[in-house]
């Protein structure tokens, strides 16, 4: 096998491998800001291909609890 076939499969994985290194990533929901929808996703698909939308915005890995706590500082 070649560095470049090497190179290849070794980042075929890299998706994968981040959406397990973070645990808001690794628990594969996302929700939605506005309306306070949730959706249950597959992270590495989402960081291939694109996250998903909900009333006109990218949905967030935090939920709305943490996004409270993180404003109250």
């Amino acid at each position: 096998m070649d560095r470049f076939e090497r190179m290849i499969r070794s980042a075929a994985g890299l998706h994968a491998q981040l959406a397990q290194s973070n645990p808001k990533l690794a628990r594969g929901q996302v929700w939605c800001n506005s309306c306070g929808a949730t959706r249950k996703v597959d992270s590495a698909h989402c960081l291939r291909h694109g996250w998903p939308l909900c009333c006109g915005s990218t949905m967030s890995i935090d939920s709305p609890q943490e996004r409270a706590k993180e404003t109250r500082g």
